[in-house]
């Protein structure tokens, strides 16, 4: 259920992280990060090498990201056996039967998910005088969205997930001379998700099978619950840049842990059963001969008209270590190595009203990014870029599932650069970055507040970004 907050969107730098940069950046791969000349997306991934940017840039972009994921294996039910679809039997007049028409195991390979998403970047760096600069910036520096098809077979571990934050910074930096510069700056970020879960009643309340009372039928106890949560919170960031020779710049940032709060609501959708089953303890079933049982449900506190709901995403602390080289005026080289401290992540809890929903465990592990990329200018208005990067995933094999089907990954990336002849202040660049992704082994055995479902198998996930932006120096 929260967990599903979480559901990989596979175009990110692991797990829910989303890299922060231009689509110049993007078609080196992050190679060099932002220590390229004149790059202002260092108003927000680097502040220091602002320092050496001597006049008003603007970079506007959007990275339109298309990720596909698809599962195949087996999913079994609480009590082991394949999950099924089933219909709940109505008389003419609408009323419940007490049979349930059982069509059999599912036997579809798995199910199918995946989404398509624009996401806007924006950078400006303003020099104040010689040694201080000035820069804002529009970042997206976490996010996910995943849906998977109504029939797939996990749909008792993720349905819907859609998580997306967006960042506004302001930063300065200051040159201490002309090799040495540093600088820092801070964020304020929105946060808002939406997600989507399954939900087996009955396995939520803590009551076994054995206590099911007689002639009620499996499958009657499904619901769907919705959850909505948003926050504002704050951050920081620091960095130096350092240019040991004239064709050398390295460059070093740290981007501290941001808290995360979120709060909101969630309701739930399900039959009339259901809906009594949550609001009276003491409900007598209405299926099968339906004499005088009564059972009491006491782990189950949902609220199917809504109530509040609480939960926590922290955006990790990161550090990069960043280094370009200019071989000539027409060939340069950047490579980058990138930490994320993801074992801060340990679990996702939801709670409402005093009550925790539900617990789930991802003990996260850090983990390393590694780039190299470089651009190639062909002539005075065109420039060639290329870049490899190969990217840890946080996950463990032991707590991996649907909600974030998460493998280490590969960019392949390819971009451009056009100077136009008439408006030399004016360069449109364009970018694309196809991702290969390990499949992710899936052994899950859901809680039982979700239904207690189990899942063998593996996902399969691609992405491919396709990045536009202009650029323009004033």
């Amino acid at each position: 259920m929260a967990g599903s907050m979480l559901a990989a969107s596979q175009v990110q730098a692991g797990a829910f992280g989303v890299p922060t940069y231009g689509t110049p950046g993007w078609g080196r791969a992050f190679a060099g990060g932002s220590m390229w000349k004149n790059d202002p997306s260092a108003a927000f991934n680097n502040p220091a090498a602002m320092a050496f940017i001597d006049h008003n840039v603007a970079q506007v972009s959007v990275h339109h990201a298309r990720v596909s994921l698809k599962y195949k294996g087996n999913v079994y039910d609480h009590q082991g056996d394949p999950r099924s679809d089933r219909d709940l039997e109505f008389d003419p007049a609408g009323n419940p039967t007490g049979n349930i028409i059982d069509n059999g195991p599912i036997t579809n390979d798995g199910g199918q998910g995946g989404f398509g998403k624009a996401l806007p970047t924006s950078f400006l760096v303003m020099p104040i005088n010689d040694r201080l600069s000035f820069g804002l910036s529009q970042v997206v520096p976490m996010g996910a969205q995943t849906t998977w098809d109504g029939d797939w077979k996990g749909q008792d571990f993720a349905v819907d997930t859609k998580i997306e934050t967006v960042g506004l910074t302001g930063s300065l930096s200051f040159k201490v001379n002309d090799a040495f510069a540093v600088g820092g700056g801070v964020i304020v970020q929105h946060t808002k998700g939406f997600i989507s879960q399954n939900l087996d009643l009955l396995a939520a309340a803590g009551t076994p099978s054995s206590q099911l009372p007689l002639g009620l039928p499996p499958g009657i106890s499904d619901a769907l619950i919705r959850v909505k949560v948003d926050n504002t919170s704050f951050g920081w960031f620091a960095g130096v840049a350092w240019k040991p020779t004239e064709r050398d710049t390295l460059g070093l940032n740290y981007h501290a842990r941001i808290r995360n709060k979120l709060e909101g609501d969630y309701n739930i959708h399900a039959d009339q059963y259901s809906y009594d089953l949550m609001t009276n303890p003491l409900f007598p079933p209405v299926f099968g001969d339906a004499t005088a049982i009564e059972l009491a449900f006491p782990g189950l506190n949902l609220n199917p008209d809504g109530a509040d709901a609480k939960s926590r995403l922290d955006v990790p602390a990161s550090a990069t270590l960043d280094w370009v080289h200019e071989f000539n005026d027409r060939f340069s080289l950047g490579a980058s190595v990138t930490w994320t401290q993801w074992s801060s992540f340990k679990e996702l809890k939801l709670e409402s009203n005093g009550n925790t929903l539900v617990v789930i465990p991802y003990d996260y592990k850090d983990t390393w990014m590694y780039s190299i990329g470089g651009d190639y200018r062909v002539t005075e208005q065109l420039t060639l870029r290329a870049g490899v990067a190969l990217d840890q995933t946080p996950t463990r094999n032991s707590t991996r599932d649907a909600r974030i089907p998460d493998g280490d990954r590969t960019f392949v990336s390819f971009g451009g650069s056009y100077r136009f002849a008439t408006e030399p202040n004016l360069s449109i660049d364009a970018a694309y970055s196809h991702q290969f992704v390990d499949k992710a082994r899936l052994r899950t055995v859901n809680q039982d507040r979700l239904g207690g479902a189990s899942m063998d198998g593996e996902v399969k996930a691609k992405g491919d970004v396709f990045s536009l932006s202009a650029t323009y120096k004033f």
